[in-house]
C-alpha cells in the first residue's frame, strides 16, 4: 500500500515508517494538517496514519477536509492520538476516521491494524477492478448498440443520434453539410432470386464499397434500412459531394456482382443527395429533400445520382 505518515513527532515517523516499511509499504510523511491535505490533493494513497492534536489543522479537521477533496475515493484513516475516551472516539469516527491507535505507539497492535487494512485495500483494489471491467463492458455494449452486425457500419440508431448533431453544428458554424441516401436498385428481387445469405454478401460488398470512398474520420456511414445507406458528411460541399456519390456508384457498378433479374444483371445503386447551406430549417426537412432525391434516382432509371 501507499501510505501517509502524518504527525509533528519526527520520533513517530520513523517508529511507523520502520514498521510499515518492514512490511513492504511504501511511506510518505506530512508534518501536519495542511501538508497532508496537499499531498492527498497531489497523489494518490491507500491508507493514512493521521496523528489528532497538531497546531493550526488538526487531524480531525484535515480529515474532514481530505474526505471532502476526496469524495470519490475512500481509503482508510487511522488516528493516532493520546485520548481513547468515548468523546475523542465518536468525534474522530465523525471526522471521517475508521479506527483509532494509541499513543505511545505499540509496534504489535500498529502492525496488526495495519494488517486489518490491508483486507480492506484488496477488497478495494477487487471493487476498483470489478467497476473498471464494468465500465468497459458497459462501454462496448453502447458501441455495439450504435453498429450493424451485418456491415459494421453504423446502425439506424447511431444514424438519428449523429445528424441532429451535425445539422446544429451546420447552423451554427455555417459549414456545408452533406446528405447522402443511397438504395439498392432491384434488392427485393435479388434476395428472391439468390437467397438472403447471398443478399447479405451484397450488403456488405455496397457497405465496403461506400467505406472505402468515405474515408474522413468525421464522415458517417450508416445502415439507414434493409438495402438502404446514408451518409452524413459534415463541411462536404455539393460539388465534392456529387463527386463522392458518382465515384460510390460507379464502383459498385464496376464490381460486376451478379443481378440476374435486374435489366442490366449486375447490381446497381441509386443516389439521393442534399447538401446544407442555410436552406433547410430542420434536420427532418433534410432528411426529406435527400429522400425525394433519391426517389427521383430510381424514377429516372435508377442507377444514376440526382440531387434536390
Amino acid at each position: 500500500m501507499k501510505i501517509l505518515v502524518v504527525d509533528d513527532s519526527k520520533a513517530i515517523r520513523q517508529l511507523a515508517a520502520e514498521c510499515l516499511q518492514d512490511m513492504g509499504h511504501e511511506v510518505a510523511f506530512a508534518e501536519n494538517g495542511a501538508d497532508s491535505l496537499q499531498y492527498v490533493a497531489d497523489h494518490d494513497v491507500d491508507l493514512i496514519l493521521m496523528d489528532v492534536e497538531m497546531p493550526h489543522l488538526s487531524g480531525f479537521e484535515a480529515t474532514k477536509a481530505i474526505r471532502e477533496l476526496k469524495k470519490a475515493d475512500w481509503f482508510p484513516v487511522i488516528f493516532l492520538t493520546v485520548h481513547d475516551d468515548d468523546a475523542s472516539f465518536v468525534n474522530g469516527v465523525l471526522s471521517g476516521g475508521d479506527a483509532y491507535l494509541a499513543k505511545p505507539l505499540n509496534p504489535l497492535r500498529l502492525r496488526y491494524t495495519i494488517m486489518a487494512m490491508e483486507r480492506i485495500y484488496m477488497m478495494r483494489a477487487k471493487l476498483q477492478q470489478t467497476q473498471m471491467e464494468l465500465q468497459r463492458v458497459n462501454r462496448e455494449l453502447e458501441r455495439l448498440t450504435l453498429v450493424d452486425q451485418l456491415t459494421g457500419l453504423g446502425n439506424r440508431r447511431q444514424f438519428d443520434v449523429n445528424f441532429p448533431l451535425q445539422f446544429t453544428l451546420a447552423q451554427r458554424t455555417k459549414s456545408p453539410l452533406t446528405l447522402l441516401i443511397c438504395d439498392i436498385d432491384y434488392f427485393k428481387q435479388y434476395n428472391d432470386s439468390r437467397g438472403h445469405p447471398q443478399g447479405d454478401v451484397c450488403l456488405v460488398e455496397v457497405a465496403n464499397t461506400i467505406s472505402a470512398q468515405l474515408q474522413r474520420d468525421n464522415d458517417l456511414i450508416c445502415r439507414y434500412g434493409g438495402e438502404e445507406f446514408a451518409a452524413v458528411l459534415p463541411g462536404t460541399p455539393l460539388s465534392e459531394a456529387r463527386r463522392l456519390a458518382e465515384a460510390i456508384r460507379q464502383d459498385v457498378w464496376n464490381k460486376q456482382l451478379p443481378h440476374e433479374v435486374a435489366p442490366e444483371r449486375r447490381v446497381s445503386l441509386s443516389l439521393g443527395l442534399a447538401t446544407f447551406v442555410g436552406q433547410y430549417k430542420t434536420p427532418h426537412a433534410m432528411l426529406e429533400a435527400a429522400d425525394a432525391a433519391l426517389y427521383k434516382a430510381k424514377q429516372n432509371g435508377r442507377n444514376r445520382v440526382e440531387i434536390d
